[in-house]
């Protein structure tokens, strides 16, 4: 919300975001008069140009950069989605809804999409369905009874018709959400680092069940509706947020640092053996970098990245994510050449990158000994993160880490402990659902199974569209 047109904002905004998602972008701009769209297939470079964007006028506006946790076309599932009918809305969402499948049959004759974020949007339209004029607390309402239907996590922002630009996170401020200022104007944004792309400062995280409403002449709303306490992600400063970033008053860099010396002391044992600690490029580069000042051992740069591919976690297939790894990585061969390598990772997920990365090395490597700064991931994700199918997961089907190291086919096998990552991460409310079982919300063994099957199926049909 500015005080100017601000669609080049969110264009900057997602470019400092574009780690968050590859497979479309969009944006979507209230000109006064009606919610103006432009959303493609392909990164943020790819979608706008100085042509389209300076047809998106408006001094409201919203953006997404999508990584695929729902949905199986790419094109229909890109946001924002809008309605127009009985308001004119405007919607971006960031997590996922445990129960959309509920409300997609009831949304049938309304979607086009295969992708939970358009039927929450019907959702919160219907919810504010009969109220002929809006007013700040109108919208409060409709949220606060949203929050009382969707099981799941989101971090959504939204553009209201006449009246404003609307931010609200789920009740257990799963997904990240920040709020910055430059000025008067006022943003929203997954990570610290797109008010940095715009010159904005940081001002807060939205709290747990929070919405937060900034009418179109400058006025700040604010509401906590449906509090349930925190269960932040503990991915985001394991893996998918940028260093540069800061959540919940945590800098991601610092956290990687402790991450890495929580795992120098798990490896204490063995660090004997091992000549030279090597990062997988990017995200391992902070950890690495305090595992090796906590156990003494030399860090180098033994893994070259090819920056013209993105990340691999995020594409849409497995047989895209081993296309691209196949060019990503290249050893540095002066560093690991019949050396005792340590390979530090962020996580280990299904094991086929990593078992990859590790036979890259070995080609020149005495040993590869392999530490994962995350703890055995064995549950699904169903919050936002796109592991929702336990059979997928090494640590699950190997049962045991000596069977996990057999099946990655390194020399030896450190994980971070459950304690470690949370003395590292410094929060008391974490979601560490994927390593233990516990999930903040209710999760029937009956509905995860259906929602495994579902996106099993989802997964197929993306992968013909990618074929």
């Amino acid at each position: 919300m500015g005080q100017s047109n601000v669609s080049f904002d969110v264009y900057r905004a997602l470019l400092a975001l574009q780690h968050r998602g590859q497979d479309s972008a969009g944006i979507a701009c209230f000109d006064k008069v009606r919610i103006n769209l432009k959303k493609g297939v392909g990164l943020v470079s790819d979608v706008f140009t100085d042509s389209n964007l300076s047809l998106l006028k408006g001094k409201a506006a919203i953006g997404h950069v999508r990584y695929a946790t729902a949905g199986s076309t790419p094109k229909l599932d890109s946001q924002p989605f809008v309605v127009d009918i009985p308001h004119a809305i405007a919607i971006a969402h960031n997590g996922n809804a445990i129960n959309y499948l509920d409300w997609e049959s009831h949304f049938k004759d309304r979607t086009e999409s295969c992708c939970d974020s358009e039927v929450l949007l019907h959702l919160l339209s219907e919810k504010l369905n009969g109220e002929r004029q809006l007013t700040v607390e109108k919208v409060f309402d409709g949220v606060q009874a949203f929050m009382k239907e969707v099981n799941g996590s989101y971090a959504i922002v939204c553009l209201v018709e006449d009246l404003g630009l609307l931010a609200f996170r789920d009740p257990h401020a799963n997904r990240p959400l920040v709020m910055g200022t430059r000025g008067t104007d006022v943003a929203f944004a997954s990570e610290s680092v797109a008010f940095d792309a715009m010159g904005f400062e940081l001002v807060r995280d939205l709290k747990a069940g929070e919405a937060i409403f900034v009418t179109y002449d400058g006025q700040i709303h604010e509401r906590v509706l449906l509090p349930k306490g925190p269960r932040h992600c503990m991915f985001e400063w394991v893996y998918f947020a940028r260093p540069d970033s800061t959540l919940e008053g945590k800098s991601v860099y610092d956290v990687r640092i402790e991450l890495g010396k929580q795992l120098g002391k798990a490896l204490a044992k063995n660090k004997a053996a091992l000549d030279v600690v090597v990062p997988v490029p990017d995200t391992s580069r902070p950890a690495a970098l305090g595992l090796s000042e906590q156990t003494g051992i030399a860090m180098q740069e033994g893994l070259i990245k090819n920056r013209y591919i993105g990340r691999t976690f995020i594409m849409p297939t497995q047989e895209s994510r081993e296309r691209a790894m196949n060019v990503k990585l290249n050893t540095v061969s002066s560093v690991v050449k019949d050396k005792d390598v340590l390979l530090v990772d962020d996580s280990v997920v299904r094991g086929t990158t990593a078992k990859r990365i590790v036979a890259v090395v070995k080609k020149e490597a005495k040993s590869v000994h392999l530490a994962s700064t995350c703890p055995p991931i064995q549950y699904p994700c169903f919050y936002g993160i796109d592991f929702p199918i336990q059979s997928e997961l090494v640590a699950f089907t190997e049962k045991s880490e000596d069977g996990i190291r057999k099946k990655l086919n390194v020399d030896g096998l450190t994980y971070q402990s459950l304690e470690g990552l949370k003395k590292a991460i410094g929060l008391p409310g974490l979601c560490t659902a994927c390593l233990d079982g516990d999930y903040p919300t209710p999760i029937p063994a009956e509905l995860r199974q259906k929602l495994e099957l579902y996106r099993t199926a989802e997964r197929k049909k993306a992968e013909k569209g990618y074929a």
